[in-house]
């Protein structure tokens, strides 16, 4: 037995708890995305069945691997321990740590195969961007000083995980970029912003406790909630201003879920930065929501 399992209870993890710790509310959302991703891509270029499926194929691994991931660095830096861990992370769903960064990497290791398959059918300009993307994740987690431990997480999270993979995932499938896709891509950017600002809110006192220093912890919690409230209208923007460029009302489909944006601003706005504030569990369901409307819209 080693320390890790130790730590985690010595219990033996099903199939269901390596599932439930793969995170699979944001394996959903992620996946949403590349079908926004392609959606916009729809209006830029011709699609190949083939690439749509494989792109959508590859997020699965991906995003698994970005949690266990993420997870096994904060089992290292101390933000999970024994005494103190977060309700289905790997660590409290009695994962070994070890391997579960062995489990990670390797899944990191399949997107990357089924990634160059797109880019070398694509274009080897490519290439390096992906790796670009791959290299922002170790950095955000993992490394002498993450970057996600220096209120960095939501800037990483705008360019890489929102803006910097819708624009690579509509570029692999229509082979080029073109002003439409350069402007969807700043949608799920805000939004993924707007998540990772909502958690870092709510585990303030936590993360301060673990020596973490996230976005709420550098600037006043007024700041904090005008932040968030601007990432959630920035993706309301960038989808009236995609319905203009495009001349297609339908683009507009997810502007029908503003009056529940606007109640979650509305709700941070009144809370304390902390613990009482509302699950960003919420701001998941308006992701999947906004991705699944704007994704139909673009089609009709």
């Amino acid at each position: 037995m080693t320390s890790a399992q130790a730590a985690s209870g010595a219990r033996q993890p099903t199939l269901a708890a390596w599932i439930v710790a793969s995170g699979p509310p944001l394996l959903f959302v992620v996946v949403l995305q590349g079908a926004y991703a392609i959606s916009a891509a729809h209006h830029s270029g011709d699609l190949s069945a083939w690439r749509v499926a494989l792109t959508l194929l590859i997020l699965v691994p991906d995003c698994a691997g970005r949690r266990f991931i993420n997870d096994y660095e904060d089992y290292v830096r101390g933000l999970d321990q024994p005494g103190g861990v977060r309700p289905q992370s790997s660590l409290a769903l009695g994962l070994d740590m070890r391997r579960l960064r062995t489990v990670g990497l390797a899944c990191f290791g399949v997107a990357w195969v089924g990634l160059a398959v797109l880019a070398i059918t694509t274009s080897l300009w490519l290439l390096p961007l992906i790796a670009l993307c791959y290299l922002a994740y170790f950095s955000y987690a993992g490394g002498p000083r993450p970057l996600g431990h220096r209120a960095m997480g939501e800037l990483l999270d705008f360019v890489v995980t929102g803006a910097g993979v819708t624009l690579i995932l509509a570029w692999l499938n229509v082979g080029h970029v073109d002003g439409t896709i350069v402007l969807a891509s700043l949608g799920p950017g805000f939004l993924f912003a707007g998540l990772m600002l909502h958690n870092n809110a709510r585990d303030v006192d936590k993360d301060r406790a673990a020596g973490k220093t996230t976005l709420p912890h550098v600037v006043s919690p007024a700041v904090t909630k005008a932040l968030y409230a601007c990432c959630l209208l920035g993706f309301y923007l960038v989808v009236l201003a995609l319905a203009l460029r495009l001349d297609s009302a339908t683009v507009l489909l997810p502007a029908v879920t503003l009056p529940w944006a606007a109640a979650l601003v509305w709700s941070v706005s009144r809370s304390r930065i902390g613990p009482e504030m509302i699950s960003w569990a919420w701001l998941y369901h308006l992701m999947i929501t906004d991705f699944v409307l704007f994704s139909v819209g673009a089609w009709l």
